[in-house]
């Protein structure tokens, strides 16, 4: 019996039997977490280098665009102190030319007040008394002045009744202007009738009488003397030629 027993043990119809070998709980999970970190470690390598082959890398690309950021803060800056410095600087020229404006707005004012200062200081010297041999109509002054443009000029005369006239003097002025261009002469006669306003009015006094008026002269044209001959009731009363 024990015989039979024994070669069924020694066939192969004989049970399996497994070897295991045993290991303590904390030895299986430290191999156990060792395996994790590792498996761990090659996903993010192979993360990484997928990555890396596939496109940029995310940190390069925030690297740069805080780089693009930065300056673009800086050109905004420089951009924002040009602007400032520039309408600083559109502000200063504009007073300056203001005040460029203004002083030549007061010189051509101080320049006609003395115009008119000095026409004022003829005027009245002229009104000093007359030689007592001179009787009749006396010229006392003429003077003959640009405008604004140079090719109108304005002339002022001043006539007067010498002594104690006792009655008003009525006549006329006519007035032959002398004019030299690229060596021709000519001569311009007012009052003409083509240009009735440029003057000189009729005169009508009994003292004094003070005439001002303007004419035009051809472009280039230079006056040379002005002929000044006061009439009245057809007779010459008075004369004078005045260079210019």
């Amino acid at each position: 019996m024990k015989l039979k027993l024994w070669m069924r043990n020694l066939s192969v119809s004989a049970p399996r039997v497994a070897v295991r070998t045993q290991f303590s709980w904390p030895l299986r999970a430290v191999l156990l977490l060792f395996a994790a970190v590792i498996a761990l470690a090659c996903v993010v390598a192979v993360y990484r280098y997928a990555r890396s082959i596939g496109g940029p890398d995310r940190d390069a690309i925030v690297a740069e665009l805080e780089s693009v950021q930065t300056q673009l803060q800086r050109a905004t800056a420089d951009r924002d102190r040009l602007a400032a410095e520039a309408a600083q600087s559109d502000s200063q020229l504009r007073v300056e030319r203001a005040m460029r404006e203004m002083i030549a707005t007061q010189m051509k004012t101080l320049e006609d007040s003395n115009a008119k200062l000095k026409g004022d200081l003829a005027f009245f010297e002229s009104l000093l008394p007359t030689p007592s041999a001179t009787r009749g109509v006396v010229i006392r002054s003429f003077r003959l002045q640009p405008e604004a443009d140079d090719a109108t000029l304005r002339y002022r005369l001043l006539v007067q009744q010498s002594g104690r006239p006792d009655r008003d003097f009525v006549g006329s002025v006519a007035l032959k202007v002398s004019l030299d261009k690229d060596g021709s002469s000519s001569v311009l006669e007012l009052p003409d009738t083509a240009f009735p306003d440029a003057g000189p009015a009729p005169l009508a006094f009994r003292h004094y009488q003070r005439l001002e008026g303007s004419f035009a002269v051809p472009a280039g044209a230079v006056v040379r003397s002005v002929h000044v001959t006061i009439s009245s009731g057809g007779e010459v009363r008075a004369q004078q030629t005045f260079a210019m």
